[in-house]
């Protein structure tokens, strides 16, 4: 039996392996617990709920564990000041168990749920689409983001004149712009 368990140990250890390198890393994770625990991400109650419970339980489950973690913790945070002292943040060395099981709750928890609203209903229904405010200050966003890194100037009249044929006037020409 003891000789089955130590060959079933590294296949353990390789499949183990393989799965940790196929998630998206810490960000996309992070991004991921974000959204099924917040409801303006598209999600309904049926998944936010559940993932909200999850990660309170996580990190109410975490907090013991950043007590015990606390000798080593306190060592990352002296070299983090020691580093850089200005970004050097007490509060999310010494909590990094529990932020990391509050995050791990969420994904344990509202992930089948993500899964299950996904396939009856998020797969079938077309994206929402973006009400008029909010397609209006996306523009204003792209426009703010990339219209100042082309020097060019734009040729439409602004909001604040009015345009030319309410004016009676029949010149084509802006002011302080030559006639073509």
């Amino acid at each position: 039996m003891s000789a089955r368990r130590s060959r079933a140990a590294p296949a353990i250890a390789v499949l183990a392996l393989v799965a940790l390198s196929a998630t998206p890393g810490c960000a996309g994770l992070v991004r991921y617990s974000d959204d099924i625990s917040r409801s303006g991400a598209g999600r309904s109650r049926l998944v936010t709920t559940p993932a909200t419970i999850g990660g309170v339980t996580g990190f109410l489950v975490g907090v013991p564990m950043s007590v015990a973690a606390l000798p080593v913790t306190w060592l990352v945070n002296r070299i983090e000041k020691e580093r850089a002292p200005l970004r050097a943040d007490p509060l999310s060395v010494y909590l990094f168990p529990s932020f990391l099981m509050w995050r791990a709750g969420a994904i344990a928890i509202g992930a089948p749920f993500d899964l299950l609203e996904f396939a009856a209903w998020r797969a079938w229904a077309g994206p929402i689409p973006p009400t008029e405010r909010e397609q209006e200050e996306h523009e204003l966003e792209l426009d703010r983001d990339l219209l100042p890194a082309y020097p060019v100037r734009p040729i439409y009249p602004s909001p604040d004149r009015e345009p030319a044929a309410a004016t009676g006037s029949t010149s084509t020409e802006e002011p302080g712009l030559p006639g073509r």
